[in-house]
Parts: structure tokens; sequence; C-alpha cells
């Protein structure tokens, strides 16, 4: 990330804008249950939560602060920042292991939400998982004076 947007800074004419999408996870929560994605299964109308899934967030963080620190030398300027929830909809766990695998850095999932989210979908066959990941969207706009 530090390298992207350094060089993304670098090519941008004044007034040129990045747009900066990516998963959020705030250093300020760190890796508190209700700074990771949220796993609940649907069933029958019911949304029970069922597990979160942590992760390694230094990534993260050093991207947050690539970014702070550009806006704050004044390279970049935010014209627009908003934090939302994606949602993905995943119909089994096999499907569930597959893209925790290959999108979520394998993220790991305790021991105790595991039996969880397991004992849900043996009983409900038909559950739908869902996992809610915190995203943020900022566009940055290269500034106008020369460095």
């Amino acid at each position: 990330m530090g390298h992207a947007l350094y060089e993304a800074s670098r090519v941008l004419k004044p007034g040129g804008c990045v747009v900066d999408i990516r998963p959020y996870f705030p250093a300020s929560l760190g890796n508190r249950r209700r700074a990771r994605q949220q796993v609940y299964c649907l069933v029958e109308g019911e949304t029970t939560l069922a597990a979160t899934l942590a992760r390694d967030y230094v990534d993260f963080h050093f991207a947050d602060r690539v970014v702070a620190e550009a806006v704050k030398d004044g390279s970049l300027v935010v014209d627009f920042h908003t934090d939302f929830v994606f949602r993905y909809y995943i119909e089994s766990l096999e499907l569930f292991d597959v893209c925790r695998a290959m999108w979520w850095d394998k993220a790991r999932i305790p021991v105790a939400d595991r039996r969880r989210l397991e004992r849900i979908m043996r009983r409900h066959p038909a559950a739908t998982i869902r996992v809610d990941t915190p995203v943020q969207l900022r566009v940055l706009t290269r500034s106008n004076s020369t460095y």
C-alpha cells in the first residue's frame, strides 16, 4: 500500500484523484471482537452472530498510517470519506472455508466460534452464512502544491 500510494502521488497531476477502498480495521480498536469481521447465520428470517474472524492487522494499520502521513504533509487531500459494511453471503461451510483462505488472508476463527458455526449449520442445512466486512472508501486528491 505504501509504495502504491507513493507512486500514485508521484504520477498524479495536481487535482488528480486516487480512490482508496479497502477493509477498515482501525488501530484504535486493536483486535477486539467488535473490530473484526462478523460472521452471522441467517436462519428462517433470524440473524444470529455465530463467530468473528481474527487476522493480522499490521498491513491495514500501516496503510492507514501511510495515508495519514500523505494527508498531513499536504501531498494529498481527503475529498470524500465514508465507512460501510460489505456483506458476503455464503451457502455452505465448505465455501466459507474457501473464501476465508482466498479472500480474507486465512483469517482465523476461534475454536469455540467455529464449533458454534458448525452446530448452527448442522441443525439448519438451508442456513446462509453472512460475513460482514467493514470497509472504508476515500477519494484523495493530489494537492496543487509542488514538492
